[in-house]
């Protein structure tokens, strides 16, 4: 028998997605790419927006063509499994927690030994949000808040790094509301093989000054934060039921900035939430621009079941969502590019991914920089380049001898 998967979504998916892969190649399965004739196609789907169950809905239908058996799981399945059954009777609906108990595999594993197409691993230590973000379906989806034993994820850690794994990118569907982040961090820190540590993604008011402190003296951390915005406009913010204000924010990466200089940040913005009026979108690009992002995903509201936020007056038109969505990249590359071009001429840390299609090997920084390398290296490896100049988004260097 042999498997084809296939992911959409955040980090937490992906992580997931390999558990998967591991089961099935434990119990003998072949694993193949997605698109391939496969026994089986997995898909691990997502609901966060209306374009993202579009998405999930296409690769069903591309996979029915392709595949004698379809097993759909992830978010849109604990959102609206009834309809997915009615909508597509041949395939297979299976909730998260029953895919490892449902027949297929008689060897079960719940810790990853490697992470498929990637040269950095993403650890899941959490899952679940209780902050019900007005905007968010995600709450009702993964449910509260837990968290994984910090003994099982350093056992986890030191299994990847056996197969050679060097950075490590701890996430979770709320990751600051882990218990001891900054004892597991700690932790992390004295297994000598890991190399790098990340964090995915952290809500502005988790950030503490404990934790600050720790990453600022942790050897391993990569001076990147990725702290979601959202909106600058406290209007919106409070009607997003976001536990902050724009002065709380602009606080905090000046603070961060303080005790680690050269951290860049990068985070993510909505466009076109409901009251969202021209005054209130020209405050987040004004943000954008002041606090300076090395990058900004930017995301156009999409109404979700379910959510507060889908009953609110004033909903903002989906032409006017796409072209604040278009103005909002381009300020945010331009912001991205002055911020890049200050480390022309410094030497910076870069993990290679792999080779791009012009020629040049990949990787990124540990500022979470994208870099072209302009010699032959292998894939892999943690090396020092100088910084010559900036091509489109990448910065470009040399290898320092």
């Amino acid at each position: 028998m042999n498997v084809a998967l296939v992911t959409l979504g955040c980090k937490v998916n992906q992580y997931e997605s390999q558990i998967y892969r591991e089961n099935f190649k434990n119990n003998g399965f072949e694993i193949r790419d997605f698109g391939e004739s496969s026994d089986i196609v997995l898909i691990n789907t997502c609901v966060v927006t209306k374009r993202a169950e579009k998405e999930s809905r296409n690769l069903i239908h591309r996979s029915l063509r392709t595949s004698q058996k379809v097993i759909v799981t992830g978010c849109y399945v604990e959102k609206d499994n009834e309809t997915l059954k009615e909508k597509f009777p041949q395939i297979e609906v299976v909730k998260r927690e029953r895919l490892l108990n449902n027949g297929y595999f008689k060897k079960k594993v719940n810790k990853i030994h490697n992470f498929s197409g990637h040269t950095r691993a993403f650890i899941k230590i959490e899952d679940g949000c209780e902050k019900f973000c007005s905007y968010c379906i995600i709450p009702y989806l993964r449910g509260r808040v837990k968290n994984r034993s910090s003994k099982e994820v350093l056992e986890e850690i030191e299994g990847l790094v056996g197969n050679d794994y060097k950075e490590f990118v701890l996430t979770g569907v709320d990751l600051g509301a882990y218990e001891g982040l900054d004892n597991l961090l700690a932790e992390i820190e004295k297994i000598k093989e890991v190399k790098r540590i990340r964090l995915s993604s952290l809500e502005p008011k988790e950030i503490s000054s404990s934790l600050i402190d720790l990453l600022g003296s942790n050897q391993k951390f990569c001076p990147h934060l990725h702290i979601p915005l959202q909106s600058g406009d406290d209007r919106i913010l409070r009607l997003m039921n976001r536990d902050y204000s724009l002065k709380d924010y602009t606080a905090l990466i000046e603070k961060i900035r303080k005790k680690i200089p050269e951290i860049c940040f990068t985070t993510d913005v909505m466009v076109g939430f409901p009251g969202e009026d021209r005054e209130a979108f020209s405050n987040t690009v004004r943000t954008i621009k002041e606090i300076g992002f090395s990058k900004v995903h930017c995301f156009r509201y999409s109404a979700r079941e379910r959510t507060k936020a889908a009953k609110l007056a004033n909903q903002v038109k989906e032409e006017e969502k796409r072209e604040r969505a278009e103005a909002t990249r381009l300020s945010a590359e331009e912001v991205s590019r002055k911020i890049k071009r200050n480390f022309l001429r410094k030497t910076l840390s870069v993990l290679v991914e792999g080779k791009k299609r012009n020629g040049h090997f990949f990787g990124y920084s540990e500022h979470y920089l994208p870099v072209l390398i302009e010699e032959e290296v292998g894939v892999n490896q943690i090396i020092k380049v100088r910084i010559g100049n900036l091509k489109g988004d990448c910065l470009v260097g040399s290898i320092l001898c």
